[in-house]
């Protein structure tokens, strides 16, 4: 129960912006309590955070992983003026949307001569907009469904252990 409860926390850090980027393995996430912060890193293979909490999956690596997931290349490094097709390098491109993914939000093009689409790496201006919180809610709906995974593989083993004592087969 501690973890969503951590999960929760972390989604509330990460959506007040209170989590920063220092380097690929190193972010830093503010602590509300005391108004310091916390440094979150990859050891090892392996993601740490220095709060020493006794649940390993806290609230600032979590915070930390959202903003990870979501964060690619920022807009301003695209130059779009000399953007080409990617697949007849055709000039004469147009945008159309964005894509919504596992990987986080790209930017969509479609070429006028090919008719193709294909996508560029977006940063979403705003953390506090809905794909981040829909992000969050799909974390959620996963977590959900191998919880009920579980249950129903408990559940086999239940019913296989029944027709083994009763002899009966269904």
């Amino acid at each position: 129960m501690s973890e969503d409860k951590n999960r929760e926390e972390g989604f509330q850090l990460f959506r007040k912006g209170l989590v920063r980027r220092l380097s690929s393995t190193h972010y830093i996430a503010k602590v509300a309590a005391d108004e310091g912060w916390k440094l979150i890193e990859l050891r090892e293979g392996k993601w740490n955070c220095d709060c020493n909490s006794k649940e390993p999956p806290c609230a600032h690596l979590h915070a930390a992983q959202l903003l990870r997931t979501t964060s690619r290349l920022p807009t301003e490094e695209i130059d779009e003026a000399h953007l080409k097709c990617r697949y007849c390098s055709s000039p004469d491109i147009a945008r159309c949307g964005f894509r919504y993914n596992s990987r986080g939000i790209v930017r969509r093009y479609r070429c006028n001569d090919c008719q193709r689409k294909f996508s560029i790496p977006y940063v979403q201006p705003n953390p506090g907009a809905m794909p981040m919180e829909l992000l969050w809610l799909l974390n959620e709906i996963e977590m959900l469904m191998s919880k009920m995974t579980d249950l129903l593989v408990q559940l086999n083993d239940m019913i296989g252990r029944t027709e083994t004592t009763d002899g009966n087969s269904w």
